[in-house]
């Protein structure tokens, strides 16, 4: 049987959990006979019959999303097995060995970084960790990218900023950080504004945010997360990204909600949504950077009134950021930020029913999501509702359920 046929084997009968594994698998065996141009033919005919598979089953996704109708579930988990199956087949194409022009060592890890970047949607964290790690490890040490050191500088910066994505979904919040302190110097040694400031960015939410749940270690800093806003919004030069200013403007509404300064977080969440309204994924450069798919935009003005102790306001943004991640077949990780933060309103609501409720949609979708953060939030948002509800029976249940002690 061929090597070909049995991937799409392996796809047909729904193992998409073991997507991430046998691309990883695939691509190392085809990396150690590297020299053989059948198995090199190989590999393209894997990378880009999966691509191409990816590729169109991410258009009807957006096609149906254009409808207002929500996409199929198995499309959405088999487009996003199918990007991590086709990043791992190319790792056949990162051998050292192999001997590529500078031209080519760059378009092959530009390639792969843009499914990277697709790929990191998955709920496959540990295998998107993995294979940033392999990409990482040919940019730093193929010998034709040693001429075009500020273009590998450039893709570094990107890689890293992948890895402290993988990095916060596996509960790694010091690696989070190790990956956006390299992040940060491969932008300034390739002399990127736009890289630099999308680090900001990533720095900025990396203080606003609680990097481990149910713990003082990693708890949110506005001050700094502020800073770290306003300096992107301020740096100039490179090219213009209303997605990333977006991204940093939403940043600084929730840095200053955090700082109970609602007039100046009010006014940054609208200067965000106008923005964003501007924003072309297909010509925005930094469009994938920011990582801020449709339904991102409303759950952060949700995170920014829930800090302002607007819940009611916060659930109706939640609705609608819900509405929009199942219209545009969003998968993966993003379950792990929306489902939780419902139960964050219900809490501040009191509503105990709203609670139970989301607590069952937050558990499903941290197990569906790949992520140990999601699985860390819900623990510490259930440790709460039980001190809340020390009479709800079902809390008791879901409690052992995800191994929460009251």
């Amino acid at each position: 049987m061929s090597l070909l046929r049995k991937l799409r084997e392996q796809e047909l009968a729904g193992l998409r959990e073991q997507a991430g594994k046998i691309g990883i698998a695939v691509g190392t065996l085809l990396a150690a006979e590297h020299g053989r141009p059948l198995r090199l033919d190989t590999i393209r005919l894997i990378c880009e019959y999966y691509g191409k598979t990816a590729a169109e089953l991410g258009l009807v996704c957006q096609q149906r999303g254009k409808r207002k109708t929500a996409p199929k579930e198995d499309d959405i988990k088999r487009r996003d097995a199918l990007y991590v199956l086709t990043a791992g087949s190319g790792l056949a194409f990162l051998s050292p060995a192999l001997p590529y022009t500078t031209a080519e060592a760059l378009g092959v890890s530009r390639t792969l970084l843009g499914v990277l970047w697709r790929a990191s949607f998955s709920e496959q964290v540990e295998a998107i960790q993995t294979l940033g790690e392999v990409l990482l490890s040919f940019l730093e040490s193929h010998p034709a990218l040693r001429e075009e050191q500020r273009a590998a500088a450039s893709l570094m910066a990107e890689v890293h900023l992948i890895l402290a994505t993988t990095a916060r979904h596996l509960l790694l919040p010091q690696a989070r950080i190790g990956h956006l302190q390299q992040a940060e110097r491969f932008a300034l040694l390739a002399d990127d504004p736009l890289a630099h400031r999308v680090v900001l960015d990533y720095w900025g939410f990396s203080y606003a945010w609680n990097l481990a749940p149910g713990t003082d270690d990693y708890g949110p800093r506005p001050e700094k997360a502020l800073l770290c806003f306003q300096r992107g919004l301020a740096l100039r030069g490179g090219p213009a990204s209303p997605a990333l200013e977006a991204s940093l403007l939403r940043g600084l509404a929730e840095a200053c909600s955090l700082l109970r300064d609602s007039k100046q977080a009010a006014k940054a969440l609208v200067l965000a949504e106008e923005r964003y309204a501007s924003v072309s994924p297909s010509g925005d450069p930094g469009y994938t950077l920011a990582d801020c798919p449709p339904y991102g935009a409303l759950l952060c003005r949700a995170r920014v009134l829930l800090n302002l102790g607007q819940a009611r306001e916060a659930l109706s943004a939640l609705e609608e950021s819900q509405r929009l991640y199942q219209v545009h077949g969003q998968g993966g990780r993003g379950l792990a930020d929306l489902q939780p933060k419902r139960m964050a309103v219900a809490l501040a609501l009191g509503d105990q029913d709203l609670f139970v409720e989301a607590l069952q949609a937050s558990v499903e979708g941290v197990q569906r999501s790949g992520s140990r953060y999601g699985r860390a939030e819900v623990k510490q948002l259930l440790r709460q509702g039980q001190a809340r509800w020390p009479q709800v029976k079902q809390l008791e249940e879901w409690a052992a359920q995800i191994e929460v002690s009251a």
